[in-house]
Protein backbone atom coordinates (compact mmCIF):
# COMPACT_ATOMS: atom_id res chain seq x y z
CA UNK A 1 0.00 0.00 0.00
CA UNK A 2 1.27 3.46 -0.86
CA UNK A 3 2.34 5.79 1.92
CA UNK A 4 1.35 8.81 -0.15
CA UNK A 5 -1.21 10.89 1.69
CA UNK A 6 -4.42 12.12 0.18
CA UNK A 7 -3.05 15.68 0.22
CA UNK A 8 0.15 14.58 -1.54
CA UNK A 9 -1.89 12.77 -4.19
CA UNK A 10 -4.03 15.85 -4.75
CA UNK A 11 -0.93 18.01 -5.05
CA UNK A 12 0.57 15.64 -7.65
CA UNK A 13 -2.72 15.62 -9.55
CA UNK A 14 -2.72 19.42 -9.54
CA UNK A 15 0.83 19.46 -10.91
CA UNK A 16 -0.09 17.00 -13.66
CA UNK A 17 -3.16 19.02 -14.59
CA UNK A 18 -1.06 22.18 -14.73
CA UNK A 19 1.38 20.51 -17.12
CA UNK A 20 -1.50 19.21 -19.24
CA UNK A 21 -3.18 22.61 -19.40
CA UNK A 22 0.12 24.37 -20.13
CA UNK A 23 0.80 22.00 -23.03
CA UNK A 24 -2.78 22.35 -24.29
CA UNK A 25 -2.52 26.15 -24.23
CA UNK A 26 0.79 26.01 -26.13
CA UNK A 27 -1.06 24.36 -29.01
CA UNK A 28 -2.92 27.65 -29.48
CA UNK A 29 0.29 29.66 -29.92
CA UNK A 30 0.24 29.15 -33.70
CA UNK A 31 -3.33 30.47 -33.83
CA UNK A 32 -2.38 33.54 -31.80
CA UNK A 33 0.65 34.26 -33.98
CA UNK A 34 -1.35 33.89 -37.20
CA UNK A 35 -4.08 36.23 -35.98
CA UNK A 36 -1.61 38.85 -34.74
CA UNK A 37 0.04 38.80 -38.17
CA UNK A 38 -3.15 38.83 -40.24
CA UNK A 39 -5.43 40.93 -38.02
CA UNK A 40 -3.02 43.00 -35.95
CA UNK A 41 -4.81 46.19 -36.97
CA UNK A 42 -8.11 45.07 -35.42
CA UNK A 43 -9.21 45.69 -31.84
CA UNK A 44 -8.12 43.25 -29.15
CA UNK A 45 -11.70 41.96 -28.88
CA UNK A 46 -11.88 41.29 -32.62
CA UNK A 47 -8.47 39.60 -32.56
CA UNK A 48 -9.69 37.37 -29.72
CA UNK A 49 -12.72 36.28 -31.74
CA UNK A 50 -10.54 35.44 -34.75
CA UNK A 51 -8.10 33.62 -32.45
CA UNK A 52 -10.89 31.53 -30.91
CA UNK A 53 -11.93 30.40 -34.38
CA UNK A 54 -8.37 29.74 -35.52
CA UNK A 55 -7.72 27.69 -32.37
CA UNK A 56 -10.62 25.47 -33.47
CA UNK A 57 -8.93 25.07 -36.86
CA UNK A 58 -5.66 24.14 -35.15
CA UNK A 59 -7.49 21.51 -33.12
CA UNK A 60 -9.14 20.12 -36.25
CA UNK A 61 -5.73 19.99 -37.90
CA UNK A 62 -4.33 18.13 -34.92
CA UNK A 63 -7.08 15.54 -35.30
CA UNK A 64 -5.67 14.77 -38.74
CA UNK A 65 -2.44 13.62 -37.10
CA UNK A 66 -4.30 10.48 -36.03
CA UNK A 67 -4.04 7.98 -38.92
CA UNK A 68 -7.53 6.53 -38.34
CA UNK A 69 -9.04 10.04 -38.52
CA UNK A 70 -7.06 11.07 -41.60
CA UNK A 71 -7.96 7.83 -43.39
CA UNK A 72 -11.69 8.32 -42.84
CA UNK A 73 -11.53 11.99 -43.85
CA UNK A 74 -9.66 11.10 -47.05
CA UNK A 75 -12.23 8.38 -47.87
CA UNK A 76 -15.13 10.76 -47.24
CA UNK A 77 -16.39 8.69 -44.30
CA UNK A 78 -15.75 11.45 -41.78
CA UNK A 79 -16.07 15.23 -42.04
CA UNK A 80 -14.36 17.53 -39.57
CA UNK A 81 -16.31 20.63 -38.68
CA UNK A 82 -15.44 23.55 -36.49
CA UNK A 83 -17.85 25.67 -34.53
CA UNK A 84 -17.84 28.95 -32.64
CA UNK A 85 -20.57 30.17 -30.32
CA UNK A 86 -20.75 33.85 -29.47
CA UNK A 87 -22.87 33.93 -26.34
CA UNK A 88 -23.06 37.74 -26.36
CA UNK A 89 -24.71 37.95 -29.77
CA UNK A 90 -26.25 34.46 -29.63
CA UNK A 91 -24.67 33.40 -32.94
CA UNK A 92 -23.41 29.92 -33.70
CA UNK A 93 -21.08 29.48 -36.66
CA UNK A 94 -20.14 26.11 -38.16
CA UNK A 95 -17.56 25.50 -40.86
CA UNK A 96 -15.86 22.53 -42.50
CA UNK A 97 -12.15 22.03 -42.49
CA UNK A 98 -10.83 22.35 -46.02
CA UNK A 99 -8.53 19.34 -46.29
CA UNK A 100 -6.18 19.01 -49.21
CA UNK A 101 -4.09 15.87 -49.28
CA UNK A 102 -1.51 14.69 -51.73
CA UNK A 103 -0.49 11.11 -52.40
CA UNK A 104 2.60 9.91 -50.59
CA UNK A 105 5.73 9.42 -52.65
CA UNK A 106 9.22 8.17 -51.93
CA UNK A 107 12.44 10.02 -52.54
CA UNK A 108 15.10 7.93 -54.22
Amino acid sequence: MSTESYEDALERLGELLSIFIENWVKIGTSAKNKIKQEYGDLSFEEQCTHCEKEAVNVTLGNLLSYPFVRERVEKGKLALRGAHYDFVSGTFEIWELDVKTTPAFAFS
